[in-house]
């Protein structure tokens, strides 16, 4: 897999229009968000990639070091990724797990051509989804980058000890064992925690050619840290991020000021941290990193 040492090609660009062209083009020029219309933007974005958890549960995040392990690839390959998802981990994580022989809990796959597409490699039947709620299955299903990834989550009550889940069609999901069993939240609920204890993500690696081993690290890590997904390929993103990976364009060389502040946000925030508090937070922080940014030239 030497090419995905390469970088990312340039697409050709609109740069050769005629003086002409530009003479007669209008100029439209707009004011400058405001701070505070930036971070509403950013608010927007940050529910758009995350993925929401419901009824209001806390957002998901690993509570023990990582251990991520790399299949399909050169054996140099697999390795440079994960120590690259490993200072990741370290950064702005949960800490990695440095034991070579550790039992991972993050699992990348690049498949081969012979697997085919991502839409034919697994349906809701399938075994390695069946932990998940149905509307997460379908999620992970309707994804249409070539890509497909999914965390096992447990949620804990205060003491540690895992609850089970009830669905609205009366499907039992998570801490098989336990006692426990809810169904909803309230303010005055004890606190809860929403625990990731595995994750996986399946790549073609066809389409993963062409891409630095440092962007596929830092993609897997954003889509393996926390649950998100991929912004609509319809729309400009609000913000830089590594996630546009696999679309069409001039993607980032690694993580963004804002995947930064979405990985920091998520995992320093308190157990009574609610979903929309985190995205505040991290509408907030990459605003700020952003005026920074400006503020020191663009360096």
């Amino acid at each position: 897999m030497a090419a995905l040492c390469a970088a990312f090609p340039a697409f050709a660009s609109d740069r050769a229009q005629t003086d002409e062209d530009r003479a007669t083009k209008p100029i439209i020029v707009t004011a400058p968000l405001t701070e505070a219309e930036r971070r509403k933007q950013l608010r927007a974005f940050t529910r758009e990639i995350i993925r929401p958890p419901r009824k209001d549960r806390p957002i998901a995040r690993f509570r023990f070091p990582i251990c991520p392990k790399v299949k399909g690839l050169a054996p140099e390959d697999a390795r440079a990724i994960e120590a690259r998802i490993r200072d990741n981990a370290q950064r702005l994580g949960s800490g990695a797990n440095e034991d070579p022989n550790c039992t991972p809990s993050v699992r990348v796959a690049f498949m081969a051509p012979g697997a085919g597409a991502a839409v034919s490699w697994l349906n809701e039947e399938s075994e390695q989804l069946s932990h998940l709620p149905i509307y997460q299955r379908r999620r992970v299903l309707s994804e249409k980058a070539p890509v497909r990834a999914w965390s096992k989550v447990v949620l804990r009550d205060q003491l540690g000890q895992p609850l089970r889940l009830l669905e609205n069609n009366g499907r039992v999901i998570g801490g098989q064992d336990s006692p426990i069993l809810v169904d909803q939240f309230s303010a005055s609920d004890p606190i809860h925690t929403s625990e990731i204890t595995g994750a996986a993500i399946l790549i073609e690696r066809e389409a993963a050619e062409g891409f630095t081993l440092a962007q596929l690290a830092d993609y897997i890590t954003m889509r393996t840290f926390l649950g998100t997904q991929s912004p609509d390929a319809e729309l400009s993103p609000a913000a830089a991020t590594i996630l546009t990976l696999f679309r069409q364009g001039d993607p980032p060389t690694g993580l963004t000021l804002y995947d930064k502040a979405l990985v920091e946000s998520v995992y320093k925030a308190s157990r009574q941290s609610t979903p929309r508090r985190v995205i505040a937070t991290t509408a907030s922080t990459a605003a700020r990193a952003e005026q920074r940014r400006s503020d020191a030239g663009g360096q």
